[in-house]
């Protein structure tokens, strides 16, 4: 469950570190969400061939976080233009919560932006990262498809 892990990591600099995610981060986060579904899937079905389909819906999953991921660096790295909604500057409606707006306006933080890079490791960013890690992931999960498929 090395996706929950990097999930988990996300959660960590979010709620603990206060490293707001971009829209580009968010998106990252629905291609893991995906793969950690579709391993869950795939490990209750181990030792069947049921496991295939959960099994390719993971590889699909991770491969979709690793392309945002790609995509997220890029814009990093002024290689292209990003979403013009990664300004930080629009509310979603749908999850409008005026007191987090309250506090976040108190904080005196600016908004995230996706080509930005607020935290990096050995100099790469998280977005950096989360390409080799999230196509890793997809690697197992392909690998384990094949097992799985000869029997």
């Amino acid at each position: 469950m090395l996706g929950a892990a990097t999930f988990a990591a996300a959660l960590y600099f979010q709620y603990v570190e206060g490293l707001a995610p971009c829209k580009l981060c968010i998106w990252q986060r629905y291609g893991v969400a995906v793969g950690i579904g579709g391993a869950l899937l795939a490990a209750l079905f181990s030792h069947s061939r049921n496991a295939v389909v959960p099994g390719a819906i993971a590889a699909l999953g991770f491969i979709a976080e690793a392309g945002a991921a790609f995509y997220h660096t890029g814009v990093e790295q002024k290689w292209w233009a990003g979403p013009s909604t990664c300004s930080g500057t629009t509310l979603n409606v749908g999850t409008f919560d005026p007191d987090k707006l309250g506090n976040w306006l108190d904080s005196g933080k600016a908004a995230p932006r996706c080509d930005e890079i607020p935290w990096d490791f050995l100099g790469l960013s998280m977005a950096n990262w989360n390409v080799p890690i999230a196509l890793g992931f997809a690697l197992l999960c392909l690998m384990g498809m094949r097992r799985v498929a000869r029997g």
